[in-house]
């Protein structure tokens, strides 16, 4: 490649009817500047390729950096997820245990509670068929009572003087008071 060094120091021999010499060295002169202006845009340009090569390198480097942070936080991503998941089956069994320690205990103490009803029904029949017999043999003994003091009472005499046919009549209205009783008492 030729440079403007290379056209400044070029000389040529002089021939008997050759080129001006003066238009020769002007050209060169203007090819001269136009190389050093094409070797400075050139080296600009190189320099601008350099820059612009450092920032690919760099937000190449960059771009790795970022997959890297990227592909940590999807792992990252995915262990807190499954750790989340984890973490919520967890809580999901435990809540799932304490429910069913607790219907299980729901259903012992309903069943103690039915079980105590049960011995407090079966007690208080116990006592009502006590209570119904109670009445009964009281009924009885108050019939008894009645009957045996209806009896006295018919078996007393009035007065000394009565006939014994009112005596008789008398006894058979307290009997006919105690079969009313007795009836009224076993209704």
């Amino acid at each position: 490649m030729i440079t403007s060094k290379d056209v400044r120091n070029k000389r040529f021999e002089k021939a008997a009817f050759g080129y001006k010499q003066e238009e020769i060295d002007e050209f060169l002169s203007q090819l001269e500047a136009e190389l050093d202006e094409m070797e400075r845009e050139r080296a600009e340009a190189n320099s601008k390729i350099q820059v612009l090569a450092d920032k690919v390198r760099e937000y190449m480097r960059d771009e790795d950096a970022l997959k890297d942070a990227l592909l940590g936080a999807q792992k990252q991503g995915h262990q807190v997820l499954s750790e989340a998941n984890e973490k919520a089956e967890q809580i999901i069994a435990e809540a799932q245990k304490k429910a069913d320690a607790l219907e299980d205990e729901a259903v012992r103490q309903h069943a103690e509670a039915m079980e105590k009803n049960r011995e407090e029904i079966a007690k208080e029949k116990e006592a009502l068929i006590e209570a119904q017999q109670q009445v009964a043999d009281f009924k009885k003994s108050l019939f008894d009572m009645y009957k045996s003091h209806l009896e006295l009472i018919s078996s007393m005499p009035d007065t000394f003087d009565e006939p014994e046919e009112e005596t008789a009549d008398e006894a058979q209205t307290a009997e006919e008071i105690a079969a009313a009783v007795a009836a009224e008492v076993e209704e």
